[in-house]
């Protein structure tokens, strides 16, 4: 049995990019570092080479890198439609983060981490892009989930999705004049394609990762209880003091 609790307990937050001075902003925000001799064991829902390290850099830009964080994917089922859209998107996040911590590897960690893309109609009936991103950690049920950015969708890829081709699929076939075969599900993806790199999947699913740990950088004010997070509050305290 996971040492984790079921969870039906939620946050979200919303999220924009970072810009693309973002290296320099970050240099310039705090971190929460912890003690030299901690460690942090991280397990990903997928082992999605972009995923796994998004939550690397995610983890490392709220707690420094004088820690040792070791971060591991494990391939898990989410239960959705492969090409998953509105609200499944979400539902596809929270199978992934269950089927992963009830795994051995997930069981151990001290934080599991579920990404899921997905798409969904906006205002005028267009299609466009999002992703849900919710995180966990060991001893208690909490479940920090957040949405990523927005963005919106080409027409030609619009039809091509609407014709029952998978996002990333559809991106290689859209640009296959321009891309490598595979770009759309590897570290670029659709956004990497729209923006030439400016933004890439793995910074696309970094920074809602950022903002999903805040509730464990805040752990006495959320009401989060175990071993790792107090680890996020002490060090929030010492970094205001």
């Amino acid at each position: 049995r996971s040492h984790f609790g079921s969870s039906t307990c939620e946050h979200k937050h919303s999220a924009q990019l970072n810009s693309p001075r973002r290296n320099s902003l970050h240099s310039q925000s705090p971190s929460f570092t912890m003690a030299a001799e901690s460690s942090l064991y991280v397990v990903v829902a997928s082992k999605s080479r972009p995923k796994v390290q998004a939550a690397r850099i995610g983890f490392e830009r709220m707690l420094g890198k004088s820690i040792k964080l070791a971060v591991q994917g494990v391939e898990v089922d989410s239960s959705v439609a492969a090409q998953p859209f509105g609200e499944e998107t979400r539902k596809g996040a929270f199978q992934r983060l269950a089927a992963a911590r009830e795994t051995g590897a997930g069981n151990e960690a001290d934080f599991v981490v579920a990404y899921e893309g997905g798409v969904e109609k906006d205002h005028n009936g267009r299609l466009v892009c999002f992703a849900e991103i919710c995180i966990q950690g060991k001893e208690d049920a909490y479940i920090s989930s957040v949405r990523s950015a927005t963005h919106s969708l080409p027409p030609g890829i619009e039809k091509l999705i609407n014709e029952g081709v998978e996002l990333g699929h559809a991106t290689d076939q859209f640009f296959e004049e321009k891309l490598a075969a595979g770009f759309g599900k590897g570290t670029g993806g659709t956004i990497g394609a729209l923006t030439g790199e400016v933004v890439d999947r793995v910074e696309y699913y970094a920074h809602p990762t950022t903002l999903a740990l805040v509730p464990f950088a805040n752990a006495e004010h959320y009401g989060i209880s175990c071993s790792k997070t107090s680890c996020f509050a002490q060090n929030m305290a010492a970094t205001e003091a």
